[in-house]
């Protein structure tokens, strides 16, 4: 039961933190490639000029930024819920069934944003990596949230099967018990066939 819950502790706030990080370059990146730009043009008639350009951004940096919010706030969700419901020792079977099913389903979506934010940006550089670090360190981190997202969807599958156990509420298992086997007390009787003859 512990054990889990460390491991939940640890992959929620290293992705908190693999978020906050991202977040960080990404927006970097996007606020460094947008906005007015001087760009160097030349006429036959007046020779080189310099006009201003307004860039936008590709659309792979606007949505990692989305995808850093979204995970910081997924993250800190995951984190808060849980451990509030576990403190006011509110756990139903019916909370912890929707909070099992909304965080398979949260993880499972914020993985595939990752899958293809880093798979997005890895196309954009051609398949490899980039003369500028702060692209790399991007990717890098995305591969990472991408694994931490993997894992998140596997434990929680797990713990839901029954197979991990947690007191977190959404993460308790959705069998009857904790085993789904229903245990009596009781030892089973011994048939005794009616044509035995007790031995003198």
């Amino acid at each position: 039961m512990l054990v889990l819950n460390i491991v939940l502790y640890a992959l929620l706030g290293t992705s908190l933190a693999f978020a906050i990080i991202e977040l960080g370059l990404s927006a970097f990146i996007t606020v460094a490639y947008s906005g007015m730009q001087e760009i160097q043009t030349w006429s036959a008639y007046s020779g080189y000029s310099y006009t201003q350009v307004n860039v936008k951004p590709p659309a792979i940096l606007v949505f990692l930024v989305f995808s850093s919010v979204w995970t910081i706030l997924v993250a800190v969700g995951a984190l808060v819920l849980p451990w509030y419901y576990s403190r006011k020792d509110f756990v139903t079977a019916k909370l912890n069934t929707i909070l099992a099913a909304i965080f398979v389903a949260i993880y499972f979506v914020t993985m595939v944003f990752w899958l293809a934010c880093f798979a997005d940006l890895a196309s954009l550089l051609g398949g490899g990596t980039s003369i500028n670090p702060y692209y790399n360190a991007v990717l890098a981190f995305g591969v990472l949230l991408w694994l931490l997202f993997v894992a998140l969807v596997i434990f929680t599958i797990l713990a839901m099967c029954g197979v991990l156990v947690s007191d977190w509420a959404g993460y308790q298992s959705l069998k009857e018990n904790g085993g789904g086997v229903h245990q009596t007390n009781a030892s089973p009787a011994r048939e005794v066939r009616m044509t035995e003859q007790p031995i003198a």
